[in-house]
């Protein structure tokens, strides 16, 4: 009778003991991590974006600055001072429009994209995705194509004038602009990159 008894016993406590150990466990499972949100794994492009538009935005201002500034003095052919400007060449003139055309381009972007970052929560709704999909394309050419014909002209100067110290002077700041203007039209494109790569995602958005 007391064998019996005390196997019960332990068979009680045996059934008792299991599912509070169980749910002990189970308890002290951990929980999942919580999921991504899409507007955290687009902060870091965003971030290089902006970058990128901001780096765009000096460069093109400078050589605006560069180009619209070079003139040199010669004589005209009745022998009359006269003062050469940069835009009075169709290339340079080129230069300068892609210059004022980048910044504006770019400007109108990083607001809107921080407006819209501001107002709704979000980096860029799906309109403003598919013109920064196409603005940057079409910038980027206009800016690489204005770097070209500022520096195709400034090689044919060098081929053909008779370059004086002021002519001279006026193709290095010619160049320098050009050169900045190209660099320009490579964080540009770096920008395009970016927006081709995020368009699927931020189209939905």
């Amino acid at each position: 009778m007391d064998q019996n008894q005390t196997s019960s016993t332990v068979i009680i406590d045996d059934q008792t003991q299991t599912p509070s150990t169980t749910t002990i466990d189970q308890n002290q499972t951990p929980a999942p991590a919580p999921a991504v949100s899409p507007v955290v794994g687009l902060s870091m492009s965003l971030v290089v974006s902006l970058v990128m538009r901001v780096l765009t935005f000096i460069l093109l201002l400078i050589s605006l600055i560069i180009i619209a500034s070079a003139s040199f003095d010669t004589f005209d052919i009745y022998g009359f001072p006269i003062t050469v400007k940069s835009n009075d060449f169709y290339g340079y003139r080129y230069m300068i429009s892609a210059d004022v055309i980048g910044m504006a381009y770019t400007l109108l972007l990083a607001v809107l994209t921080i407006s819209h970052l501001i107002t709704s929560g979000s980096p860029i709704g799906s309109g403003l995705a598919y013109f920064e999909f196409y603005g940057d394309k079409v910038v980027s050419f206009i800016l690489a194509t204005g770097a070209a014909a500022g520096l195709g002209l400034s090689v044919d100067f060098n081929r053909f004038l008779d370059t004086g110290k002021d002519i001279q002077n006026f193709i290095n700041m010619a160049n320098a602009a050009a050169s900045l203007l190209l660099l320009g039209s490579v964080c540009s494109t770096i920008s395009s990159f970016i927006s081709s790569l995020n368009l699927p995602r931020r189209s939905k958005a």
